[in-house]
């Protein structure tokens, strides 16, 4: 009779699953009697078979055997993918029992590396076709469940574990491009050879680590791929390996410190996130964690800013601008002064970071940014004017009229900071405080406006003296002292008539006023006050104080005498004492012409036409003049 196998037996579980069996097989012993038939007693495996084929498994057999494990999560378990491991994949072997164990898992692109096993198996002539792809298939799978899980495609030198079908299945790979591409040895080294720490030793305790930076990379390489970059950066630019200055360690090193220190100071340079600690540092992870760093530039003091080195400052800006604290200077209006204060220096205070602003200081400079935008200027245009009120306010309040000298000191400082608008803008708020003139014309001038009766002329008319000095809202080019004087002292007598009359804003003066006042006067007299209104009315309208210019279109009509031209003997007898032509010609054009001697300078021969009998003049900037010639003297 036969011997049958138990079921926890090791040959039997080859026989089942195809497998080769466990050498010192005890022979089957079969009982073979005439005329009885066992079937039970036949062989398992016949041996006449042929290769690769199996007989059917007795369903006695198969019913004492579990069921085979088709997803053993022990072999290349499933991982979250986006994570990175902690611990570097050990060196391994894959064997076909092991694809055996994860036939029923869903395995991503296997699909695309199955068709590439079908077409080369063609492409070669495989004889046993299906045994051959059924092979690989298994080591396909094993390759693609053992994938990192931050990774999408196997990497190269994960086709080591998969041995003598290691190369075959790198074709298929590399064909449905699922086959990362081989390390540059320039960029990283293998495990193992490579320097660590301080010594040239390895250290078998640096599992996955960064010998240099000390990042967390889970691989098998000593160093991570932008140290190696930074290594050979360094030594390009003539650099050697030397102790850092901070850790003490003999890398390569930029301003004597290493790559992760030059790091570590710029993460907490500016400390939001609280990572400095004290007797250590704080480390990160590597690959699509790792810190980027410019290798040309150096630390302390020039932290490249890259990244989050950026927003990390603009946060620190940002807090530091929240913690900022009143001003301990500001003016007290209840306050008396008990001694004059003297021209404040502000060169010798920090303008770069002013104090926090009070409510009224902050309502201020809203105010003032909105005034200048409804005049429809660029704000780029007007940043140093805000940036001269946001000091002022800041370090003197709003509580008290400004010093129009502090707006000027601040002003003189830097070439960036406009303080014209701002003290146009405070002296319409009532909010100035003038600074005393240091010309006695300009004084008088602004005394005649003062002398005004009423307030909305003589603001009218300081708002000119302003313009006429260069300190309007658009400023100009400023004007002598002795014409802004004149031009006030002029318009001061009408403007009283004009109030005397009833009239209490400029905006009511129209042309006929102007013209029934300029209607007495003549000559000089006349000129003068024409002049100084159409300036007045001009400054005025730009400055927004008057819808229009009413002594836009006016002119005056005055009466020039013509200069009496000399009798003809008198000049014959002249020309009779000149010898040469030239003079005697220049003579001619000044005498009977009144040519001046800068036009005389200028004549060319083409401006003579003898045909025509006319001279041509040329003046810069304006139309040419033609002089009609008369007949040649005798």
């Amino acid at each position: 009779m036969a011997v049958r196998l138990g079921e926890d037996d090791p040959w039997v579980w080859g026989e089942l699953h195809d497998e080769p069996l466990p050498p010192g097989r005890p022979r089957q012993l079969v009982l073979d009697i005439e005329g009885l038939a066992l079937p039970e007693a036949r062989p398992v495996r016949m041996p006449q078979g042929k290769p690769g084929r199996r007989k059917a498994v007795p369903s006695w057999l198969r019913a004492r055997l579990p069921e085979p494990v088709l997803d053993d999560p022990r072999i290349c378990p499933a991982q979250v993918p986006g994570q990175m491991g902690l611990f570097p994949t050990p060196a391994r072997q894959f064997a076909r029992t092991h694809a055996a164990r994860i036939g029923d898992r869903r395995i991503p692109d296997f699909e695309a590396v199955s068709e590439q096993l079908r077409k080369m198996a063609d492409e070669r002539g495989v004889r046993a076709r299906t045994m051959w792809i059924w092979r690989l298939e298994g080591f396909a799978r094993l390759a693609l469940a053992a994938r990192d899980p931050d990774q999408h495609q196997v990497a190269n030198e994960a086709l080591k574990d998969l041995l003598a079908n290691g190369p075959i299945l790198g074709q298929a790979l590399e064909r449905a491009a699922l086959l990362a591409p081989p390390p540059s040895h320039r960029v990283v080294a293998p495990r193992g050879t490579g320097p660590t720490r301080q010594s040239g030793q390895r250290d078998p305790e640096l599992r996955g680590q960064c010998a240099h930076c000390l990042a967390w990379a889970n691989d098998r390489r000593v160093l991570c791929a932008p140290c190696a970059h930074w290594c050979c950066e360094v030594r390009k630019r003539g650099g050697i390996e030397a102790e850092c200055s901070r850790c003490h360690r003999t890398l390569m090193a930029i301003g004597g410190l290493c790559r992760m220190c030059r790091i570590i100071l710029a993460e907490t340079e500016v400390d939001t996130a609280q990572v400095a600690m004290e007797g250590g540092d704080q480390l990160w992870f590597a690959r699509p964690h790792a810190a980027g760093l410019a290798v040309g530039r150096h630390l302390p003091g020039t932290a490249p800013l890259q990244g989050r080195f950026v927003h990390k400052r603009r946060r620190a800006r940002a807090l530091a601008k929240a913690a900022r604290r009143l001003s301990e200077h500001l003016l007290d209006p209840a306050q008396l002064e008990l001694f004059p204060v003297p021209l404040r220096d502000w060169t010798r205070l920090d303008t770069t970071t002013p104090p926090a602003l009070t409510t009224a200081a902050t309502g201020l400079l809203d105010d003032f940014t909105a005034y200048m935008r409804g005049r429809g200027w660029d704000p780029a245009a007007f940043s140093g004017s805000i940036r001269i009120l946001r000091i002022v306010t800041g370090h003197l309040g709003a509580a008290v009229p400004i010093r129009e000298s502090d707006v000027r000191a601040l002003a003189s400082l830097r070439g960036s900071l406009q303080g014209a608008r701002v003290i146009n803008y405070l002296c319409l708020r009532s909010l100035l405080e003038p600074q005393p003139p240091s010309d006695a014309r300009i004084a008088r001038a602004q005394h005649y406006a003062s002398t005004l009766s009423q307030p909305a002329f003589a603001a009218a008319v300081h708002t000119f003296i302003d313009v006429l000095l260069g300190q309007g809202s658009n400023p100009s080019r400023a004007r002598s002292p002795k014409t802004i004087e004149n031009y006030t002292r002029a318009i001061v007598e009408p403007i009283e008539a004009w109030i005397t009359d009833g009239l209490t804003d400029p905006r009511e003066i129209t042309k006929k006023h102007i013209e029934d006042t300029l209607e007495p006067l003549r000559g000089d007299r006349a000129r003068r006050l024409h002049t100084s209104l159409r300036s007045l009315f001009r400054a005025l309208k730009r400055e927004r104080l008057v819808f229009r210019d009413p002594a836009r279109s006016l002119s005056l009509t005055s009466s020039r005498p013509v200069p009496t031209a000399l009798p003809s003997d008198r000049v014959a007898g002249l020309l009779d004492r000149l010898d040469d032509p030239r003079e005697r010609l220049m003579v001619a054009l000044v005498a009977i012409y009144a040519l001046l001697p800068g036009q005389l300078v200028h004549l060319q021969r083409t401006d003579l036409d003898r045909s025509k009998g006319r001279l041509r003049l040329r003046r810069p900037g304006r139309i040419d003049h033609v002089v009609y010639l008369g007949p040649v003297l005798p």
